[in-house]
């Protein structure tokens, strides 16, 4: 075998042990990237946590249980978007992490615009991490400070994960208009500005609530009444003081008044738009403005006559 044989096959043999190191080196790397540790972002010890933050530019959502119920930013906050934060922070799951190309811009655009999420117990902090997604919410993405961007998703679920994240803080807060316990309703006042002669009043008297304006009430009538009032819910609550203050410039169509065995007073003030047809605005305790289905008003928009009893 002449020499020059001799270096080209010697070349021939570099080359393929070359290419098998580095086809090696690939299959263990990608091997390497795809077993992920699933409880990454999972929250030991969750049955312990009573406080959660979530914190995006200088806006602030803070969780919080009372020992009783939970509260967010010191308001009532909904039981069942509470239920869920937590089926999230146990159940959701890496799927993989980003190719490198993307980590460093989807980071950075994640670090401007999602939400930090720490997870508490008293003053023990259980895990903090950064919660965002794309553009169209279709893929979630989490990471933790100096690490890895992970795309996310709840097995057998196909949900935003980031989404209970990302909610503000009239997201978070409980959907009843009236915060009374309907163990404690003592009395009503229903008035209509444009016809007064369909105001009526409801107290409790001789173990029944009753029509004050009426001889006899339809029972039936007013326990249906009284029980779509007390579980009235919004269809979402609004930030806008400007308009707030235009409608309490404004006489409202109907407002109704509860007070409790305390003597507490609970007002809802409803401001029909024409412009909005399926939607009826209303100011809860003159402060808190709200959007509410008409079709969800139905049954608390009754005038005085409709408790009459039938003879």
């Amino acid at each position: 075998m002449s020499g020059t044989e001799k270096r080209n096959r010697y070349l021939l043999i570099s080359l393929f042990v070359l290419s098998v190191v580095t086809i090696g080196y690939y299959w263990f790397a990608q091997r390497d990237r795809s077993v992920v540790n699933k409880a990454l972002f999972q929250v030991d010890r969750l049955d312990e946590v009573d406080q959660v933050v979530l914190t995006r530019g200088s806006d602030e959502v803070v969780l919080k249980f009372d020992g009783t119920r939970w509260l967010v930013n010191n308001e009532l906050a909904d039981r069942n978007l509470i239920d869920v934060l937590f089926a999230t922070l146990q159940q959701a799951q890496p799927v993989r992490p980003l190719a490198q190309a993307q980590q460093d811009s989807i980071k950075q655009k994640l670090q401007a615009e999602a939400v930090q999420v720490r997870v508490l117990t008293g003053e023990e902090v259980l895990k903090t991490f950064v919660a965002g997604g794309n553009a169209r919410k279709t893929q979630a993405y989490f990471f933790k400070a100096d690490e890895d961007v992970y795309l996310m998703t709840i097995p057998g679920y196909r949900v935003y994960v980031s989404g209970i994240f990302e909610l503000d803080k009239n997201g978070w807060k409980d959907k009843h208009a009236f915060q009374i316990n309907w163990r404690n309703f003592q009395s009503l006042s229903a008035s209509f500005a444009q016809s007064p002669a369909d105001n009526f009043n409801v107290s409790f008297k001789d173990g029944f609530f009753r029509v004050e304006e009426l001889p006899e009430t339809d029972t039936t009538r007013l326990d249906d009444y009284v029980g779509a009032v007390l579980f009235l819910t919004v269809d979402s609550y609004l930030s806008n003081n400007e308009l707030r203050d235009s409608l309490h410039a404004a006489t409202a169509a109907l407002t109704i008044s509860l007070r409790d065995v305390a003597n507490r007073s609970f007002v809802l003030s409803l401001y029909p738009d024409p412009r909005e047809p399926s939607k009826i605005l209303g100011i809860i305790d003159s402060t808190q403005l709200a959007w509410f289905d008409r079709r969800a008003l139905d049954g608390i928009l009754k005038t005085r006559s409709h408790f009459a009893a039938q003879k």
